[in-house]
């Protein structure tokens, strides 16, 4: 347990650094090692981003896997065309969960929209 006296002497000294930082060695550059606990991870625009995504990629799967169990594959070529399908929103996920700064892209997006629809059954 640190009583009163200590901490006062710890302050006093941290005063002391501080003072001879600033004044005395103003043009001397002291380099501390950055603290690992406040290290950065991307943006937080970008990890919002990238968990909104990754939310609507799981409801996309939940879907298309409803719509594989009520419907069901009536030809081997809808079979093939949903598993294919499935694989690629599952690399989506897997991307998404790989790293913090990782988003879809662009092309990624279209193509998880025109699978939403069809699979929810507003095929035009």
């Amino acid at each position: 347990m640190i009583k009163n006296k200590q901490r006062m002497e710890s302050m006093e000294s941290m005063e002391h650094i501080n003072y001879l930082e600033e004044k005395v060695f103003p043009k001397i550059k002291v380099h501390r090692k950055p603290d690992p606990d406040k290290k950065v991870y991307g943006s937080k625009r970008t990890n919002l981003l990238r968990i909104s995504q990754e939310k609507k990629i799981k409801a996309l799967q939940i879907a298309m896997l409803r719509w594989g169990a009520k419907i069901g594959f009536t030809t081997k070529d809808d079979k093939l065309e949903w598993r294919k399908n499935f694989t690629s929103v599952l690399k989506m996920e897997s991307h998404l969960s790989a790293g913090l700064n990782h988003t879809l892209s662009r092309e990624e997006l279209k193509l998880a929209n025109r699978l939403y629809r069809k699979y929810l059954g507003f095929v035009k």
